[in-house]
């Protein structure tokens, strides 16, 4: 797992922090079973005019495609995942 959030900087004036890098390995929900993924890619969300937003990640390629899924389906641990539920 990454020690550094991934930093984005929008105009010199914002910086966004995402929860979770590309590469991480994170717990997620498929098919009502949890599952061990990889971040493959992190796009950040749209940042709205009270400056809330979520970022959405892509896991890697599971069942040969690539799902996406929000900061809040993604969990680092099992036992977070099975507790959140």
């Amino acid at each position: 797992m990454g020690t550094n959030r991934c930093t984005i900087l929008i105009k010199n004036i914002m910086k966004i922090e995402t929860k979770y890098d590309p590469a991480d390995i994170v717990w997620i929900m498929i098919g009502n079973k949890p599952k061990e993924c990889v971040i493959y890619e992190v796009d950040p969300g749209k940042v709205m005019k009270n400056m809330s937003y979520q970022d959405v990640y892509t896991i890697e390629g599971y069942n040969g495609n690539s799902p996406r899924f929000y900061d809040k389906e993604i969990f680092r641990t099992k036992e977070e995942l099975i507790n959140s539920l």
